[in-house]
């Protein structure tokens, strides 16, 4: 099974919206293990891990706090439901129920 990279970017420091989208990320993204890999990018800070091309690609125009899902954007300025999250990550692991 492939890994799927989830990918944050918030403000430095965090707000209180970022730091309920990093909680929300890592509690949906805890019910697939090793499947599921977060990235936190502070804005500001320089990145822990080298992002995704789709990442580097809209960075600069992403409105905080933003999330991504294989490079892909799922949310900015508001917090996605963690049922949309889950229902991306489970459809790009090829999971169906």
């Amino acid at each position: 099974m492939q890994k799927i990279r989830v990918e944050l970017l918030v403000a430095w420091p965090p707000t209180s919206s970022c730091n309920q989208l990093i909680e929300l990320a890592k509690r949906v993204a805890s019910e697939f293990g090793e499947n599921v890999e977060i990235n936190v990018y502070y804005r500001g800070q320089p990145y822990p891990v080298e992002p995704t091309v789709g990442f580097m690609y809209a960075r600069k125009t992403l409105f905080i706090p933003a999330i991504l899902v294989d490079g892909k954007v799922l949310a900015e300025r508001e917090l996605p439901t963690e049922e949309m999250l889950r229902k991306v990550i489970k459809g790009k692991l090829g999971i169906f129920t």
